[in-house]
C-alpha cells in the first residue's frame, strides 16, 4: 500500500519540478543573453506582467534579476562567477528601485517601463 502512494507522490513532485525547471527561462523574460561591442554580457529582464506594488511582484522581479545575473556571469570559475554576479546585481539595484517606486506612485503604464537590463 505504501509503495504506490509514495510512487504517485514522487512522480507528481518530479513532474512539477521538471515543469518548473523548463519554465524558469520564461521567468527571466523572453530575451537572451547578448554581448555588447565592449564584450560585456547583458540580459533584459521583462516585468510588464508584474504588479510591483505587491510583495509577490517584487519577489518575482528579484528572482528574474537574480536568474539574469547568473546567466550573464556563467563561468566555471566560482570566484569570477560570484564577483560578476554581485556586480550585476548591484548594477540592477537602482533600476529595480525606480521601477518599484514608479509602480507605487501609480506611474502611467507607458512611463513605468517594461524591462531592466542586467549586465557585467
Amino acid at each position: 500500500m505504501f509503495a504506490p502512494k509514495f510512487t504517485t507522490r514522487f512522480t507528481a513532485t518530479l513532474a512539477a519540478t521538471l515543469c518548473f525547471a523548463a519554465a524558469t527561462p520564461a521567468f527571466a523574460g523572453a530575451s537572451q543573453t547578448s554581448t555588447t561591442e565592449t564584450g560585456a554580457r547583458q540580459r533584459a529582464v521583462l516585468y510588464s506582467d508584474l504588479d510591483l506594488t505587491t510583495q509577490s511582484g517584487k519577489e518575482t522581479l528579484n528572482r528574474r534579476i537574480s536568474y539574469a545575473a547568473a546567466k550573464v556571469c556563467e563561468t566555471r570559475d566560482l570566484h569570477q562567477f560570484v564577483s560578476c554576479r554581485n556586480a550585476a546585481l548591484r548594477s540592477a539595484k537602482e533600476p529595480v528601485g525606480i521601477a518599484i517606486a514608479k509602480a507605487e506612485n501609480n506611474a502611467r503604464y507607458a512611463d513605468a517601463g517594461t524591462r531592466i537590463v542586467v549586465g557585467n
